[in-house]
């Protein structure tokens, strides 16, 4: 068994080395210049159109099956707004330096337009069941767009091997949070989350983009303000952290032990790789909600990948990097885990605050949870047929208890390997279809411009 973690383990280093982070954000830097930097050109626009009046029309239902474009961001935003935007950001800077944030900023810009052009791509490209529900993901595209229907099936039998192991990845974090802060029996978190995801698969996707719409707009403000206090209070300590963001992310010194220029390497590394991953731009998961929107042009829809990434980087990402600089708790790592390093930080002002910073970190899980849910579903449909896809929504809940139990190490490296596996066919698609969602955008900006 060993042997075969081994084997894993070095797949899975093969596959998230540096090149696939790399060539993401090449694929982010195509897209803006495709798009004519629609994150730049148009934010303003994007906004307005995305954040005041999708929400004023949160609720309305144009055709059976489907979602509107408020409801679609938020499910989108619910499996990207996790653990990654409060412990990852940690671990980024205890690995890389407060140069991390900065390299960070710039992934989410180019991430921008990718995720852009996904959201297109998931309009330009979807089905429907027997009974008229649209269906979507990034297996549509491929299977139409790339003219490779295997392909399709591969990648879809992938994201649903991918999403399971994402479940015991977020119900453990859950799991861990309550029982290092509380003492939780880790069996019973289990059984509740169970319970709570149970509910939400059998109200299927309405349920769930009715939970979506309610909590994540409020627990993103909610986390945010926690954090505007930590920097209120701190104010004086603000010109510093920008200095050491913007220092270390061109400094050219060597890292303890290393050679000139290691220093400036670590925080591209780091800073890179989480604005990619914690957004999710060109990972493939923002099409399947997106793509069941029914908008008058797909540019409509595309726009709220710019205003995804702008949430979950630029601004909660952000939060938490600012505020851990500001409150100047130890950064070594092992003074204070990085699992914990947002929590202390808020808790210097105030110690009851770092309670209500745990309750934000649980429920940012917990969404996540359950945009996973949605994106399982709709990959095992896609793969096995509509009549399997009751079971994979029934039986997925019940991961949370195995997730919750033990350690999952090898879990982790499963669900690695599944999403890089499918995230390189999804980047060819990106690639070769780059032409499509330049013409939609250049048609509807004209269009909207005349």
């Amino acid at each position: 068994m060993k042997e075969f973690e081994l084997i894993l383990e070095s797949i899975n280093k093969m596959l998230w080395g540096n090149w696939l982070v790399y060539v993401l954000l090449g694929l982010g830097i195509l897209y803006t210049f495709a798009t004519g930097f629609v994150q730049v050109r148009h934010f303003a626009y994007i906004m307005k159109e995305t954040l005041i009046k999708s929400f004023k029309e949160r609720n309305l239902e144009k055709r059976k099956g489907s979602l509107s474009t408020f409801q679609a961001m938020m499910v989108t935003l619910a499996g990207n707004i996790g653990g990654g935007n409060v412990v990852g950001v940690a671990t980024a800077i205890v690995s890389g330096g407060f140069g991390a944030v900065f390299w960070m900023w710039l992934a989410a810009f180019f991430g921008m337009a990718l995720k852009y052009g996904e959201i297109i791509l998931s309009q330009l490209y979807r089905g429907e069941d027997q009974d008229g529900n649209i269906l979507s993901g990034p297996m549509y595209y491929i299977r139409d767009g790339l003219k490779s229907p295997k392909l399709g099936i591969v990648i879809a039998i992938l994201m649903t091997i991918k999403m399971m192991g994402a479940n015991l990845v977020q119900s453990n974090t859950i799991a861990t949070i309550l029982q290092d802060n509380f003492s939780f029996n880790n069996l019973l978190t289990g059984f509740i989350l169970t319970g709570l995801l149970f509910v939400i698969a059998i109200g299927g996707l309405k349920r769930l983009a009715k939970l979506a719409t309610n909590l994540v707009p409020i627990m993103s403000i909610f986390y945010v303000v926690l954090c505007i206090l930590v920097i209120i209070v701190n104010i004086k300590n603000v010109p510093l952290v920008f200095r050491e963001i913007f220092t270390q992310a061109f400094s050219f010194k060597a890292a303890a032990g290393g050679v000139a220029g290691t220093v400036i390497a670590k925080a591209m590394q780091y800073g890179i790789a989480r604005g990619m991953y914690s957004n999710e731009a060109g990972e493939g998961t923002a099409p399947f909600a997106h793509g069941t929107a029914i908008v008058n042009h797909p540019v409509e829809e595309g726009i709220t990948g710019v205003t995804e990434v702008f949430i979950d980087t630029i601004l909660i990402c952000s939060m938490t990097a600012i505020t851990i600089g500001v409150s100047q708790i130890p950064l070594d790592g092992e003074t204070i885990k990085a699992s914990n390093m947002a929590i202390q930080a808020i808790g210097t002002v105030y110690q009851p605050l770092s309670y209500l910073a745990i309750f934000a970190l649980l429920i940012f899980c917990f969404t996540t949870l359950m945009g996973q849910w949605f994106n399982a579903a709709k990959s095992f449909t896609y793969a096995y047929g509509a009549k399997f896809t009751d079971k994979i929504k029934y039986i997925y809940p019940f991961l949370c208890i195995i997730g919750c139990l033990g350690k999952i190490s090898l879990v982790w490296t499963i669900q690695d390997i599944a999403m890089g596996l499918v995230i390189i066919p999804n980047m060819l698609a990106l690639l070769l279809l780059v032409k499509e969602v330049r013409f939609q955008t250049k048609d509807y900006f004209e269009k909207l411009n005349k």
